[in-house]
This record gives structure tokens, sequence and C-alpha cells, in this order.
């Protein structure tokens, strides 16, 4: 089983994050929208003038047709006034008079023919045939002039019917167009207020519901970390203000979690030493205790093994063993000397330290722990090993965790005799310490996850999951490195790197 954790560093340098560009800001997004408001409502204004202008020109048009009409108006009626006159003087007796009449009556009416000619040319040729007429009616009135004036005023009258009607359409087509414009600009009126209302609610429903709702996320995500719940990370895409906040709290929440690991780890250390201070007093007051009888003992059977020499014991080292109880004296006192080594207090500042030794005391103390009695706990040390400039106190820490990592990964083995095996070599400029064990190992999808704080496959109550954190953290404070390979089902090899120190250079 593995207790693991994520290195913990130190606080990063606080950088205020740059500004967003303008064209993302919520500031730069206020005056886009304000731009195309802009922009849409000079389009409506063109639009709008552009119907104006029809309007205006329909009505213009509708204004000089309707000038036009009465002139033909007045036309007619003079023109019907003439051909009334000119049928009741056919048959005057009183030629002369009555063509002076005529040529009277006809004059009055080119003004109007010569008006209407400059809009309809077609007129012009009944207007030359009164002008001739006129002149014949004044300078030679006849009866024949008067039949001519009759079939010119016949043909002016079919004349000024074509032209009526032309003006009657010409009316009603300017009249439709501007009711026409009238109907486009109201439709597009209404289509631009339904378009406006559409984009504002839509500006509503993109802009500021996702503001709203970012805001929201925040709110209940800050709320989360300010009570120390677990919770992962505000996910955006935002490039505003607003996700300049997100990964702010963002930077919040991982500091005060690399506060509490920092702290978790001071706490971790500092029971370490509190420990080890205790099993150091305890085995110092043990060791006194059991050193006096010890002595008396090594003594007394050194007297005896002495005497039953001397004198030829027939029961020496057959019913009588003082070389036993001198051994397994000696060997309790190495014991009780080895915890009260192990347990002094060490420096807290780093110096040049013997890796091996510190390997072999480390090894020799974690044999008493009841999870080591099956295990074969074997070391392999280069006797060539340079020293290393590390806190000695973090080491024993860091091969204690290791070790009883290794142990706990054996504790359900079967199948094969257990064992850990520790060796020290040197790897170029490294120092080189690997762990083995042959374990139940680590499966491969978890692997990656063995240095995230908090994690632990071992069971409620058995690991707080910052066993490897408290080891990286350690390891990378000494200038090295730590890295772990499994197979599951075969074992685990724990692999820590200490650079060789520069002769000459300051330890500290």
């Amino acid at each position: 089983m593995i207790s693991s954790g994520r290195p913990v560093g130190g606080t990063e340098g606080r950088r205020e994050q740059p500004r967003p560009p303008l064209s993302s800001s919520l500031r730069g997004k206020g005056w886009l929208f304000t731009a195309l408001l802009a922009v849409y409502f000079i389009i409506v204004s063109a639009v709008i003038a552009y119907e104006r202008e029809t309007m205006l020109e329909s009505v213009t048009l509708l204004q000089s047709i309707n000038a036009r009409e009465e002139s033909l108006v007045g036309l007619n009626y003079a023109v019907s006034r003439a051909v009334i006159s000119v049928n009741e003087n056919y048959f005057a007796p009183d030629v002369d008079a009555s063509g002076k009449m005529l040529a009277l009556e006809v004059e009055a009416l080119l003004p109007g023919l010569t008006r209407l000619q400059t809009v309809y040319p077609e007129l012009g040729d009944s207007r030359q045939a009164l002008e001739r007429t006129v002149l014949e009616l004044v300078t030679d009135p006849s009866r024949a002039t008067i039949a001519d004036l009759r079939a010119s005023m016949h043909r002016l009258v079919l004349d000024l019917d074509r032209v009526t009607s032309d003006v009657v359409a010409q009316k009603a087509k300017f009249a439709e167009q501007y009711h026409n414009a009238f109907q486009r600009l109201t439709y597009e009126w209404l289509a631009f207020i339904a378009l406006a209302l559409v984009l504002v609610a839509l500006v509503f429903k993109v802009f500021f519901r996702g503001l709203s709702v970012d805001i929201d996320r925040v709110r209940r995500h800050a709320s989360r970390v300010l009570r120390g719940e677990s919770s992962p990370k505000l996910i955006h895409n935002r490039r505003d203000e607003l996700g300049l906040l997100m990964d702010a709290v963002n930077r919040m929440q991982d500091e005060l979690a690399r506060r509490d690991i920092n702290i978790e780890l001071s706490r971790q250390q500092s029971f370490h030493k509190e420990k080890m201070a205790a099993v150091g007093s305890l085995a110092a007051a043990v060791a006194h205790e059991i050193n006096n009888p010890l002595s008396a003992i090594v003594g007394v059977a050194q007297a005896i093994d002495q005497e039953c020499q001397s004198s030829a014991c027939a029961a020496y080292e057959k019913q009588c063993y003082p070389k036993m109880i001198l051994e397994q004296a000696t060997r309790v006192m190495s014991i009780t000397r080895q915890i009260s080594e192990f347990s002094v207090p060490q420096s807290q500042e780093p110096e040049l330290t013997d890796l091996n030794s510190l390997l072999r005391s480390t090894a020799n103390f974690v044999k008493f722990d009841r999870r080591f009695r099956l295990i074969d706990l074997s070391l392999h040390l280069d006797g060539n090993l340079p020293a290393v400039v590390l806190v000695t106190d973090h080491m024993v820490q860091v091969a204690m965790n290791l070790l009883i990592n290794a142990a706990d990964a054996l504790g359900q083995l079967e199948g094969r005799s257990p064992a850990i095996r520790v060796t020290s070599s040197v790897d170029n400029d490294y120092v080189k310490v690997t762990i083995v064990d042959n374990g139940t190992g680590i499966p491969e999808e978890i692997l990656p996850r063995v240095f995230e704080e908090r994690f632990t496959t071992k069971g409620a109550g058995r690991g707080s999951g910052l066993g490897l954190s408290v080891c990286r953290s350690l390891v990378e404070k000494a200038g090295g490195k730590i890295s772990i390979s499994s197979e599951f089902g075969v074992g685990t090899e724990v692999t820590v790197l200490f650079p060789v120190p520069i002769l000459g250079a300051d330890c500290r």
C-alpha cells in the first residue's frame, strides 16, 4: 500500500496578471455593443431616409400630375366650348363674323396646348393645325376653313382624351407608389423594432445571463474554498475581467492548499522530531536501568566462563553456558545503545552526511517494528559512497517513510517470501539510493497519482496521504530527486538521487 502526496514548494512570486485586451474585456464588449447599436441605428436611419425620399418623390409627382390634371380639365372645358361654338357657327350666314369669333376662341386654346406640348409632344401637330386654321379664319374666312377647324378640333379632342387617360394612369401609378412606400416603411419600422427587441433579448440572455451565472459560480466556489471544502478549480474560457477574477480565485485556492500542506508537513516533521526525542528519552532511561543489571550479568558470566575454563569443568558448554549468557547480554546492551544513538536529536542544518551509516542505522531501528518480523530486509551499500549534503533528520524521516511504505505493501503478500532490498551507489554526479520491495505493486492507472496530496491507497485511519509528499518535499529541499516505478503484482522500486557536492562549495 502506498501513502503519497504532491510535493509542496515555496510560495510563488505574486505578479499582477496583465489586463485583458480591450476587445475581450467587459469594457471593450460594452463599447462593441454600443458601436453595433450605433451601426444598427445608422442602417435604420438610412432605410427610413430612403423610404422617406421615395414618398416625397411620389408626393411631388402627384402634385405635378394634379396641376397638370387641373390644366387639362380647364383645357378640355375650353375645347368643349370651342367645339360647340364651331358647330353652331358652321351654318351661320355671316361667315366673316363667325370666322373672327371662332379665331378668338381657338386662340384662347393655344397657350394651354403650348404648356401641355412640353410634356406631350404629340399635341404639336394639333396645335400647328389650329394655328394655321386661325390664320386662315382671320385672313380669308370661309365655310371650308370652318370645316377644317371642325376636323382639327375633333383630332384635338381625341388627343386630349389620350392625354387625359395617361394623366389618370400616372396619377394612379404615383399614388400606388406612395402607398407601397408607406406600407414598406410601416413594415420596415415594425421589423426594425422587433429585430431590436430580439437583439436586446439575445444580448441579455447570452451576455448578461452568462455573466450572472459565472459570477454566481465564483461566489459559490469562493464560499466553498473559504469553508475549506475540497472543490475542483473553476474552468472557464473567458478573457475578460471576470476571467481574471476566476484565475485569481483559482490561485487563491492553490495558495491556500499549499499553505495547508505546508502546515501539515511542518506538523509531520515536528511530530517526527518529538517522536524520536520521546523514543530517545525512553531509550536512554531504559538503557540506564537495563545496563546496570546487564553489567552485573556480564561480569558474572565472564567470571563463570573463566572459572569453568581454568578448572576444566565437565559441565562446561554441556549444562553450563556462560558464553551464551555473555553473548545475549552483550546483544541486549548493543540494542539499547543503537536505539539511544539513533534517537539522539540530529542537526536541523544541512551538513555532510554519511548516507550509508544513516541507512544502516535506520534499517536497524525499523527492524524492531512488528511489520518487519517476517521481512527479509537486506542492505547492499557501496563502500566508496561519497558524503552528501543534507539535513540528517530529514533523511532519517525519508528513509523511515519509504521502508514503512514498503513493509505495508508486503503485509498481505502471498506465494513468495517478503523482501526489501536497500542499495546505494554512485550514478554520474548523483548518489543513488533505491528501495525495492517484491510486494503487491501499484496499479498502472494510479501510479501517476502517487505524488498527489491526500491521495492514499491505505484503508481509513491507516494513512494520511502525506507520506510521499513529505519525502519528496524533503528530498527536493536537499536538491535531490525522487521517483517511483512499479509493476502491479511484482513490486515497487523507489529511487532517490542526491547531488554529489562540489569540493570547496558552501554546504549551506
